[in-house]
């Protein structure tokens, strides 16, 4: 290379060093100058902006202090976070106090990662909109893949390697407008990275009963990658009772996709009814176990299995979130080993069996739930009596129930019952229709306290009834409906045709016998809770019997007359009536010498009044014709 163009090349590239050496010069003096400024900046309004464009809500701060290294030191005061706009209150969240040492690594990534975050004084209030949106949905210009100053979705969580936080409040508004409170007195989440389990422990209240969560979860990593489940193990112990739940979330901020066991033992059922914001007591121990699952606003235990006092159920759960002043769907689909009533109502505070009586016709709060029930139980205890093969399956909606089927065992055959129940208030208006098929009468008359000796045959049976009142024993009184009851395939003690009869033999017979039973029939109107017996007819081949009466509910009395028709009757029949009157409990049979009470041989006119099943019924009785 000739002299001079070395020199010129020397002279450039001396000229490019010195311009080199210059600029990064005026980068260091630049950037120690920013330094400086931004250790004396006011980074407040800027935060304020960024924050509120990532969450598209309004956010301010009462005071901002940053601390420079690596890791960061930030502390503020007072930051508030704006409600939606269709909200209930206006601010959503509010902080009291903020310090925490952010490390600068992961913030390249857009991951906060925090060695160490203290906050104390949080006020959270969540609820959602008609929609079903809940204000926790921020909708604000950082894109997904962002740095999140306040977590959107799980995606953008913060790894939080040491935190601990005390006095928060956060309240839950369902979409019932129920409000939910949980008061958090102490809590410490910590876990040793990114990519290990985290540990959660809380202490405090659940709508001011006592609780202690206890939780291991998936790594904060898993937390960020929504592709998989985020698996969590957490214990929720109260006074009374204890929650337990092993599995996993789609979106657990939200409790979203939750798929798990869940197992539930309370020793009284305070905490619980506590915890729905009842104020009523139950000394009512109550276990449940099964898999959660939970779809959008679709909830479902299944298959589970429980106790309740020394009653085992299984069967399924399920739970349907109603929308903005709806209430919740309930499915309930179980069978129990046993179900005591009388138990069950002790345990609200009662006293001694339900009287069937005072239960009232139309329950208070029916309105604040919707119910589906299938229930079924060999042994159902209510007001002092057993029922055996029970089923039951009906609708609560809107405070109206339809009962689909109420059955169990009667007599060696079923009495089945279906029905409405619709009110207003106290008031109750029933309209029922039972069903009584292949019953065995001399059975039914021992379940009644009879010997059950008289009478033999499969005894059928369907009734309507209207009730309307507020108390059941009051709405019986004033009831109206109608009943019929057929017997078939029969006999009927011959003691008891001549007694009826006053048959002379029946003062020197030593061995009673038994006759052949044609048919029988009973006809029962109602009208204002007085029942009218008639026609009432017993046809055997030693004699006809003829009967009528009245029934009245008000007063638990009967009176009923009954005669044997004289040209059915043999040589020795006197055919004296026979009065049956008195309470039901104490009845007393008086003889009519001397009067034919022929009255009870003209035809009823009930059975024109009859409704059509029940009129079908009856015509086809034998005794009919």
């Amino acid at each position: 290379m000739p002299k001079d163009q070395r020199s010129l090349f020397v002279r450039i590239a001396r000229i490019a060093g010195f311009v080199l050496a210059g600029l990064v010069i005026l980068i260091l003096l630049a950037a120690g100058g920013f330094a400086w400024w931004l250790s004396r900046a006011d980074l407040k309004p800027l935060i304020e902006r960024e924050a509120g464009e990532a969450l598209g809500r309004r956010v301010t701060l009462g005071s901002f202090h940053v601390r420079w290294g690596d890791p960061l030191g930030i502390e503020f005061t007072g930051l508030a976070i704006a409600n939606a706009p269709w909200g209930s209150k206006p601010e959503m969240a509010r902080v009291g106090s903020f310090s925490a040492l952010l490390e600068v690594g992961p913030l390249l990534h857009g991951v906060l990662r925090y060695q160490r975050l203290r906050m104390s004084n949080v006020t959270v209030v969540l609820e959602r909109d008609p929609g079903g949106i809940g204000n926790w949905k921020f909708g604000g210009g950082a894109g997904p893949g962002g740095l999140g100053l306040v977590p959107k979705t799980r995606t953008r969580f913060p790894t939080l390697i040491d935190f601990m936080g005390d006095r928060a409040l956060i309240t839950y508004r369902t979409r019932g407008g129920n409000i939910l409170s949980i008061a958090l007195d102490h809590v410490a989440i910590s876990s040793p990275g990114d990519d290990t389990p985290a540990r959660l422990v809380a202490e405090g209240a659940y709508n001011d009963i006592a609780t202690r969560l206890d939780a291991t979860t998936d790594s904060f990593a898993t937390l960020r990658d929504d592709s998989v489940p985020f698996g969590a193990r957490f214990t929720l112990a109260g006074k009374d009772t204890d929650i337990a739940f092993d599995g996993t979330m789609r979106e657990p901020l939200d409790f979203a996709g939750a798929h798990g066991e869940l197992s539930i033992d309370a020793r009284t059922l305070d905490d619980i009814l506590g915890a729905m914001g009842a104020t009523a007591k139950a000394d009512l121990p109550l276990s449940i176990a099964g898999v959660l699952d939970r779809n959008g606003d679709h909830w479902s235990l299944q298959p589970a299995k429980g106790q309740m006092t020394q009653s085992q159920f299984s069967g399924d759960l399920a739970l349907l979130e109603g929308g903005p002043g709806e209430p919740d769907d309930i499915g309930l689909d179980l069978e129990f080993s046993a179900l005591d009533v009388d138990e069950i109502a002790a345990a609200f505070g009662g006293k001694g069996p339900t009287k069937l009586d005072a239960l009232p016709l139309h329950p208070a709060g029916l309105a604040e739930v919707n119910l589906t029930a299938a229930l079924t139980t060999p042994s159902l205890t209510v007001g002092g009596r057993s029922l055996r093969a029970v089923t039951l399956e009906g609708r609560l909606a809107g405070g109206d129930v339809t009962l689909k089927e109420l059955s169990f065992a009667l007599g060696g055959g079923t009495m089945s019952l279906a029905g409405t129940l619709e009110g207003k208030g106290e008031d109750g208006r029933l309209a029922l229709d039972g069903r009584l098929t292949k019953a065995d009468v001399g059975t039914i008359a021992q379940e009644l306290g009879a010997t059950g000796d008289e009478i033999r045959g499969r005894l059928d049976g369907a009734a309507t009834v209207g009730l309307h009142g507020k108390a059941l024993g009051a709405a019986l009184n004033g009831g109206d409906g109608a009943a019929v009851v057929t017997l078939r395939e029969g006999e009927v003690a011959r003691s008891l045709i001549e007694k009826l009869s006053a048959d002379l033999r029946a003062l020197f017979r030593s061995k009673e016998g038994r006759v052949p039973l044609t048919c029988l029939l009973g006809v029962l109107t109602l009208k204002d809770g007085i029942g009218i017996l008639a026609p009432l007819r017993l046809e055997s081949r030693e004699a006809i019997v003829i009967g009528a009466g009245k029934l009245d509910l008000a007063k638990d009395r009967l009176d009923l007359t009954v005669k044997t028709e004289r040209d059915s009757t043999n040589f020795f029949a006197l055919d004296i009536p026979i009065r049956i009157s008195g309470p039901l409990d104490d009845l007393g049979v008086t003889p009519l010498a001397g009067s034919g009470e022929t009255w009870l041989e003209q035809p009823s006119a009930a059975m024109n009044t009859l409704p059509p099943a029940l009129r079908k019924m009856a015509e086809g009785n034998p005794c009919r014709d």
